[in-house]
């Protein structure tokens, strides 16, 4: 496997609003990057594309830049349930309910996706390796007669085990876009690649192309499988999978994407930026927020670095323009808004 690359702030345009940095806001910039590597929290980023991002956003092309900076460092990036015209959805599992009729569903979704048979593509590598590697979990879940099983382990679990237990197989769901639950899911792919995110981005595109554009934020450790799914390595750390007789995973369909599944999507508290071209060059903007709290003059001015304060004041109207019709705050609650007049600010 070749190293993965990693992004060269220092060749980038950074900007902010639009604006190139001064001095004081590049060391400002510098000192939270380097405050991240410090604290060992990881970097994510995610690959799009601008045409495809537009229609979310209620974009247009002419005003790309501009709109669409003013969106995404309030709204984030959200995940396809949070997308009008996919709720509701008979695979549809709402993101804070973990009982009965959602674990049926998931057992349903894996036993249909495992017991497939796909004609050709990656994702039909992809199956036919993870049922050699893994083979503990497709033998259980695509016998039917375990569905009983399945139900009545989780029954006697509480909901900090239950909740957990469902990402984790939800993740899987999401990996793969021939799942049931792939087009109505709650979960956000990132990665800890920059490789894999540029990859995404930048597939069949032209050099110099001004479509791609790559989304920058971190994941703080100590909200590891809260903000995420959490994976193997994680969820063994709070749950004993193999006493409890629950069939597990060591790696996803696609290992090498290195993915870091977001439960909501990116929120804005946590998106550093975003890369993306203007012709051949390479700029960086920057989430305004990280600028709030500078203290000019000090070596140390990069307090956050857990999560960022976002002024949700223009969030109201900004949703109206966007697709998205669902919202979760930081604090994970989930809050649904009614189509409201538009109106210019």
């Amino acid at each position: 496997m070749k190293p993965d690359i990693v992004p060269n702030y220092y060749a980038y345009f950074l900007k902010v609003n639009g604006k190139n940095l001064s001095n004081s806001q590049k060391e400002h910039f510098f000192n939270c990057i380097n405050k991240i590597y410090k604290n060992n929290y990881k970097f994510i980023y995610r690959g799009d594309k601008k045409d495809k991002i537009q229609s979310v956003y209620g974009l247009t092309e002419d005003r790309f830049e501009y709109d669409f900076r003013r969106s995404i460092f309030v709204l984030g990036a959200k995940a396809s349930m949070f997308i009008e015209g996919v709720l509701p959805g008979a695979n549809n599992i709402d993101i804070a309910e973990a009982g009965n009729n959602e674990f049926r569903l998931i057992f349903r979704m894996l036993h249909n996706l495992l017991q497939r048979e796909l004609p050709f593509g990656t994702a039909r590598i992809a199956i036919k390796s993870f049922t050699k590697t893994e083979e503990v979990l497709v033998t259980f879940f695509r016998n039917q007669g375990n569905e009983s099983v399945f139900i009545d382990i989780i029954n006697g679990l509480d909901s900090q085990k239950q909740i957990p237990i469902r990402d984790y197989y939800l993740a899987l769901l999401h990996h793969i876009s021939k799942s049931d639950y792939y087009a109505s899911s709650f979960l956000l792919s990132t990665t800890t690649s920059f490789t894999q995110a540029n990859k995404f981005a930048w597939s069949h595109e032209k050099k110099y192309s001004n479509n791609p554009l790559i989304l920058f934020g971190w994941l703080p450790e100590k909200y590891e499988g809260i903000l995420n799914a959490p994976d193997s390595r994680i969820l063994k750390r709070k749950i004993d999978m193999e006493a409890l007789g629950l069939p597990f995973y060591e790696k996803s369909f696609f290992p090498g994407q290195q993915e870091i599944t977001l439960k909501g999507g990116l929120l804005p508290h946590y998106l550093l930026g975003y890369l993306h071209n203007n012709g051949e060059e390479e700029v960086f903007e920057i989430n305004p927020a990280l600028f709030k709290q500078m203290i000019p003059g000090t070596e140390s001015s990069c307090r956050l670095i857990r999560v960022l304060s976002i002024n949700e004041y223009k969030l109201h109207y900004l949703v109206d323009f966007s697709q998205s019709v669902r919202l979760m705050t930081n604090s994970g609650n989930i809050r649904s808004y009614k189509p409201l007049l538009l109106r210019s600010y």
